[in-house]
């Protein structure tokens, strides 16, 4: 059976540490946002379609634009 002294899990608690940080960077959750162009670009869009029943068709789509 092999010893480890606390050093030895100081050391390997920042490798791990290290390690988790170079796969799963902090930065990548603001990546996961869209930007401000994409979501006023989005916005726009909501507010110039147009869905109205119809007879002949189930629902009539429109972009004002």
């Amino acid at each position: 059976m092999n010893d480890f002294t606390l050093d030895d899990l100081l050391e390997f608690t920042q490798m791990e540490e290290e390690l988790i940080n170079g796969m799963f960077p902090k930065e990548i959750e603001d990546q996961c946002e869209p930007s401000n162009d994409t979501v006023n670009t989005l916005l726009a869009y909501s507010k110039a379609l147009s869905i109205r029943k119809s007879r002949s068709m189930n629902n009539f789509r429109l972009v004002l634009n």
